[in-house]
């Protein structure tokens, strides 16, 4: 008992000693405080600061990354001393709006901003982050390099007060988030497009009066801010809730890797200033996500071992998205999956359900990867996300569903199919074909939040007849990239059993490139180490055309391996199965179309696919004549920058477009159908169309060079001339007699060959399709540049010693042939000759 108690007693004496220790520490921390804070006061004071607690009296005050005092209207940030100098990420996102014309709800209208803080004795100053230009930090230019790119200050604010301790400044940031700035702007910058669609972005003026912030949230990394926007547009009212994400970036910067241009990703490009190399160095880094192993897991790893990554990417997906079709979409999602487990990672990829019970959770927080649902008639899809611009690091993704796109979808599958599927001929697809095809999106759009560009040269690997093979399509689908413009398998025919007729869930490329994006080369210390292992990546794959990336085409597509919406390696061959099909659904369209068609609406948006497919499949073969296969060269390959096109392949291709504009009236102009939809197409329009494409100055300017540089076996310009005038005048040379059409094409040939030849004046014409949900306007531009393995190649400007004396051959051979036939025919064949000889001879004489 004594013993006991003993013990008790010596732990009494020395919980006593402890809990006098640690009083005396608590009045010296007491003490300590107080004397920070009198210095705080004393330098509050003689900076003409106001003192803090005065400043935030009544304050409801928000922790996080930053302190967030709330005063009536006024939000004052406290923002450490330790944090200046640290590189932020500032995004601006609608998260509702009154008006979707050009921005939805979910979309952000501008590109984040990168921000850095620092600091004077009276005002905080934001800067904007420069991080284009590079400098090797041991360099001696390095102090030069610092002179000339100074990071410019963006907004400065005056210092309200300082924090109790002088560890941070009190800043009033409030309009910041109610004025308007324009990089925060829920208005859309112009671009190409808008110039080409001749359509203006709407713009608008701030209401201040009617702007408010609503609410802030802050985290140990980031804060959400809510800003009520109103504006006046066009005269009316116009509101938006934006959503403004602050987030800290991490101070050691992802290692970036270099980019390839024979791997299609999204890039950050770079100049770097070294004297190691003769000349200021141009370079990029691929975006992409920092996909690393833990590190108790690294050797498990390095042998081989399937290991889940530090930072797995997890897509939200939104409720909002009928129940049927959401489980479709996660699994495109997770598709990627199978791309990252080859790699080593597994779960790298992970969908899930907005979460129902996360108080914190908001779809337009920065942390958060959401596929959302925008109700808007739009038939669109889109995957964009944000990028640290130091690295490269993707940050955060988003997918845009607008739900309108299952109407392009159901367009698509229907006059791509309905000629070999009975499923897609009804006015509401069951549940696995509409989610299959959502499917195929998710897996595509979710492919550019990881990186991935277009890539419009994976379809042309593939031989056209293999796209009628079940064993062939049901390995590979219809192209070995999710990542290309191919929709369904247009070349498959009636009776072709089993052959698959939608693309892969993921294609070799596809996980191709995923390896070569995202696998760690754990053996490299620096992006400089990874280029030897990443070439031979490369090279590994090279002689096999299922790897090979093609850049996606602006406005004229030159390359016929790398076009959008086709399949297979031949334009020709593909076209003449699709038409084949086409003319099938053609005979069978009011049938095919009936259900739920009472006012023939079905009908006539399907004739209208019709047309759109079969204008596909002539752009397609248009390509060939005059194309060129650009090449991505390297030293240690035998490729060349250009191929051009054999002169086989060219002429077949012309003779294949030439004819089927001239049979279309037989087919596609079936009464059955017409007498319901009215007549909504001419094929003398596509004629028109034709005949401009063919002579078109890139066309002219690549059968040129073919010529310059192999006269020998070159399609020449004159042979190509020929070949049309011998199709045009076909049949006034035979003497047969001639249709409206075959005169409206002799019409065109004249007037195009009499502008061409320089003797009238023609007000261009311009022939918009629409493609892929947009109108493309291809055939406007009167310059190409190829820009290939760093040099310009432009011969526009010097065709004319071969192209002018070609054409004004054929304006005399078309005159002399009018004139020997000025008597042939019957009267209204007369008359044509007549007339065209007349039109001839006046612009030559000018009488």
């Amino acid at each position: 008992m004594n013993k006991i108690i003993s013990l008790f007693l010596v732990g009494t004496l020395a919980a006593g000693v402890t809990t006098a220790n640690a009083e005396s520490q608590i009045l010296k921390n007491k003490k300590k405080k107080a004397a920070t804070e009198q210095t705080a006061v004393k330098d509050s004071a003689r900076n003409g600061l106001t003192e803090y607690n005065k400043l935030l009296k009544g304050a409801e005050t928000i922790d996080g990354m930053f302190k967030i005092h709330i005063v009536k209207d006024k939000y004052y940030f406290e923002i450490p001393k330790d944090l200046m100098k640290r590189d932020f990420m500032i995004s601006s996102r609608v998260s509702s709006t009154s008006n979707n014309k050009d921005i939805a709800a979910g979309q952000m209208p501008r590109n984040p901003v990168l921000v850095t803080f620092s600091a004077d004795e009276k005002k905080v100053y934001m800067h904007r982050r420069m991080v284009r230009n590079l400098c090797d930090t041991t360099s001696n230019m390095y102090e030069a390099f610092l002179r000339n790119f100074s990071d410019p200050i963006w907004e400065a604010y005056k210092i309200e007060s300082l924090s109790p301790d002088s560890s941070a400044y009190v800043i009033n940031m409030s309009p910041l988030f109610i004025t308007d700035v324009p990089e925060f702007s829920p208005f859309r910058s112009e671009n190409i497009m808008d110039v080409l669609r001749k359509k203006k972005a709407m713009k608008g003026s701030l209401v201040a009066s009617k702007s408010s912030i609503l609410g802030m949230k802050c985290f140990p990394l980031n804060i959400n801010i809510k800003s009520l926007m109103s504006y006046t547009v066009d005269g009316g009212p116009f509101t938006v809730t934006m959503t403004r994400n602050i987030i800290l970036l991490p101070k050691k910067i992802m290692r970036p890797r270099y980019s390839d241009s024979r791997i299609g990703y999204f890039d950050e490009t770079k100049r770097l200033y070294t004297e190691k190399k003769d000349g200021l160095q141009e370079l990029s880094y691929i975006n992409r996500w920092n996909l690393q192993p833990k590190p108790e897991e690294l050797e498990r790893y390095r042998q081989g071992e399937l290991v889940e990554p530090q930072k797995p990417i997890i897509y939200y997906v939104d409720t909002a998205i009928p129940d049927k079709w959401r489980d479709y979409i996660k699994k495109g999602i997770e598709d990627w999956q199978v791309a990252f487990q080859e790699i080593g990672f597994k779960n790298a990829i992970v969908a899930r359900d907005y979460p129902k019970d996360d108080p914190d959770f908001d779809p337009d927080d920065i942390r958060y990867s959401c596929y959302r649902m925008i109700t808007t008639p739009e038939q669109n899809s889109m995957g964009p996300s944000c990028v640290d611009p130091r690295s490269g690091e993707i940050i955060q993704g988003d997918v845009l569903f607008y739900s309108n796109l299952v109407k392009l979808l159901h367009n698509w599958r229907f006059v791509q199919t309905a000629a070999v599927d009975p499923k897609v001929r009804k006015a509401v697809f069951d549940n696995e074909t509409m989610g299959s095809s959502l499917r195929y999106v998710a897996a595509h759009e979710i492919g550019h939040t990881l990186g991935l560009m277009h890539n419009f040269g994976a379809s042309y690997s593939f031989p056209v007849d293999s796209l009628r093979s079940a064993t062939f399509t049901r390995k590979y689908g219809t192209t070995p990239s999710i990542m290309d413009y191919t929709r369904f398998n247009y070349v498959a025919q009636p009776g072709d059993e089993g052959v698959v007729l939608t693309p892969p869930l993921l294609g070799v490329y596809d996980k191709f490139a995923i390896k070569w994006g995202y696998k760690p080369i754990l053996d490299a210390a620096s992006p400089d180490e990874e280029k030897t292992t990443l070439n031979q990546w490369i090279k590994e794959k090279e002689h096999d055309p299922m790897y090979k990336y093609g850049p996606q085409p602006f406005i004229n597509e030159v390359d016929p391996s790398c076009k959008a919406e086709d399949l297979g390696d031949n334009a020709v061959k593909a076209g003449m199965y699709g038409l084949k099909n086409l003319k099938l659904i053609v005979k069978n369209l009011p049938e095919w179309t009936s259900e739920d068609d009472n006012q023939y609406e079905r009908l006539t948006e399907s004739y209208k696919e019709v047309i759109i497919q079969m204008q596909r499949y002539l752009l397609h073969a248009m390509v060939t004549v005059g194309g060129i296969y650009l090449d991505e060269p390297r030293r240690d390959s035998e490729k060349s920058v250009i191929r051009f096109v054999p002169k086989t392949e060219q002429k077949e291709a012309l003779k294949f477009i030439l004819e089927t504009m001239m049979e279309l009236p037989e087919w596609l102009l079936d009464r059955n159908v017409i007498k319901y939809t009215g007549p909504i197409y001419s094929p003398s329009s596509l004629q028109n169309m034709v005949l401009n494409r063919l002579f078109f100055p890139y066309v002219t300017s690549s059968l040129v060079l073919y010529e310059e540089l192999y006269p020998q076996q070159a399609y020449r310009y004159s042979e190509f001339m020929d070949d049309i005038y011998n199709f045009v005048w076909k049949k006034t040379k035979s003497g047969s007699g001639l249709n409206m059409y075959d005169r409206n094409l002799q019409i065109a040939y004249v007037e195009k060959l009499l502008k061409e030849g320089g003797l009238v004046t023609q007000k261009a014409s311009l022939f918009s399709f629409k493609a892929q949900n947009e109108v493309e306007e291809r055939f406007i531009t009167e310059r190409v540049d190829w820009q290939k393995a760093g040099f310009e190649l432009n011969p526009l400007s010097n065709t004319g010693m071969i192209k002018n004396p070609a054409i004004h051959q054929k304006i005399m051979d078309s005159y002399a042939l009018l004139q020997s036939k000025a008597n042939a025919g019957d009267t209204t064949t007369r008359a044509h000759y007549q007339s065209l000889a007349f039109k001839i001879k006046q612009a030559l004489t000018g009488k």
